[in-house]
């Protein structure tokens, strides 16, 4: 199926079905902040004595990207002007239509004690959530920077704007009373969208070199977070389509 051409977005018809999809999907979001950082410690390495990154301009863009995603602005007319990351903007638009957090900050809480080993599998991540995030944690234990870089281009920037536009579409259609969540959508279009997706293509490009089985790889890797994808939305599709019990 053509993820462009998902029935997902049609599946939403009401708040509450909005609501269902935001307490999937902010797993989606925080798997992205997870893959970004994982990639950004390969290509612009943090540790002390600094040493130069060996591939500069990859790590630039990553750098940037991080900047982007850790620390946003909110304009006036929704609360602002107010520095956020793009999860916490996310987290405020779940906020703003009622959306339970309770999952996801139960995540977070014991990522942020630093046990990240527990926090993925959490029993609190929805079945379909925990699924999609096995992936990006296999490429982080995994550890290849090409195969990485694939999955963030692959799985992320060259296929959300697309998404988001057929969702940000449908939430407009329906008049739905979610301002946060429809500038989070236009942000990451315009932003991705405009000159993200390609960069981060060539990113792989310059990673993979005139290595062919590392172009292998990033090809399996392609298939596999293509495929993440729709299974994922696949799932929640299904969970809005199927009968509320009497």
């Amino acid at each position: 199926m053509d993820l462009q051409r998902h029935p997902l977005p049609e599946a939403i018809v009401s708040i509450a079905d909005l609501r269902v999809f935001v307490e999937h999907h902010v797993f989606a979001v925080w798997d992205f902040m997870l893959l970004l950082k994982a990639l950004q410690q390969h290509l612009a390495p943090s540790g002390v004595p600094w040493v130069p990154p060996k591939h500069p301009r990859s790590a630039g863009l990553i750098n940037s990207l991080v900047a982007e995603e850790e620390c946003d602005c909110l304009p006036e007319a929704l609360g602002g002007p107010l520095h956020l990351s793009h999860f916490g903007i996310y987290r405020r638009a779940m906020v703003e239509i009622g959306a339970d957090t309770s999952a996801i900050d139960a995540v977070l809480q014991q990522a942020m004690a630093g046990d990240l080993g527990s926090a993925v599998p959490h029993p609190r991540i929805p079945p379909a959530a925990a699924r999609f995030l096995t992936t990006t944690q296999v490429l982080i234990q995994d550890g290849e920077s090409h195969a990485l870089a694939a999955a963030f281009a692959y799985g992320r920037e060259l296929l959300v704007p697309d998404l988001f536009r057929a969702l940000l579409k449908r939430l407009q259609a329906l008049a739905l009373p979610c301002p946060t969540l429809c500038w989070y959508l236009e942000r990451h279009i315009a932003l991705d969208g405009d000159s993200h997706g390609p960069l981060a293509e060539a990113m792989v490009l310059a990673l993979v070199g005139d290595d062919a089985k590392a172009m292998q790889r990033v090809e399996q890797v392609k298939r596999q977070v293509i495929e993440d994808r729709k299974r994922f939305w696949d799932a929640l599709h299904a969970e809005l389509r199927s009968p509320v019990p009497v």
